[in-house]
């Protein structure tokens, strides 16, 4: 697979606005795994608040909140009805809901009862309709197709910055590979690296990419031989 790389023009700007950046990651299948490795080496200081979606058996209790918070010095919370967005702080979906977003605020609504599970391409229609300031969207690894079509409109309505997990980093490729396929993902790159880019970006106002790029491969160096 080629590698690829590309450097965004910054403007040396902060990133301090009132509502932080919102950074909405969704993962199914291996997505523990990369959530854990992106969290860990994201720093605590982004101004960026990171919204996680991910596939939950109905009726089921998530231990998401209590891994991750062992993983980061951010705070990690189980979203409640009409929290609002923090700088810094990584929420996580409660079971047996879906999530919107609507002036920096977080919205429960109930599952729908379909036997195909959509709740990361329902926050990321949610999260473009909202035009939040720099809005970034990202799938890790999973299985299915959940997620793609978000961050088609994330990017084309919402003209926000995408990514997908590198696919030979993803515990089940299927999710990082139908987002890839459809040509609005901005940058391709293990959990790792997908934190390095987010730390980067969130020093500067101007990484918003207006169009959507061709697809890049940047191989990890973890993954390098």
């Amino acid at each position: 697979m080629p590698t690829h790389e590309c450097l965004l023009h910054t403007t040396g700007t902060e990133n301090k606005v009132e509502n932080p950046r919102v950074v909405a990651i969704g993962a199914s299948a291996g997505g523990l795994d990369a959530f854990r490795k992106l969290i860990e080496n994201l720093p605590v200081d982004t101004d960026m608040a990171f919204v996680l979606l991910t596939h939950i058996l109905r009726g089921s209790n998530s231990l998401l909140p209590e891994i991750l918070a062992r993983a980061t010095r951010m705070q990690v919370i189980q979203v409640t009805e009409g929290i609002h967005l923090r700088p810094n702080h990584i929420y996580v979906l409660p079971p047996d809901k879906f999530m919107e977003i609507r002036r920096g605020s977080l919205h429960l609504v109930p599952r729908p009862n379909k036997p195909v599970n959509s709740v990361i391409n329902h926050f990321l229609f949610s999260l473009a309709k909202d035009h939040v300031h720099g809005s970034i969207g990202i799938i890790l690894s999973g299985e299915g197709s959940d997620g793609a079509e978000g961050i088609k409109v994330l990017k084309e309505k919402g003209g926000g910055v995408t990514m997908a997990q590198l696919p030979e980093s993803a515990g089940s490729q299927s999710m990082p590979i139908n987002a890839i396929q459809i040509d609005h993902v901005d940058y391709v790159l293990s959990p790792q690296d997908i934190a390095h880019r987010l730390a980067s970006m969130s020093r500067y106002d101007s990484n918003i990419v207006k169009k959507p790029l061709k697809v890049l491969w940047m191989r990890s160096p973890t993954l390098r031989s």
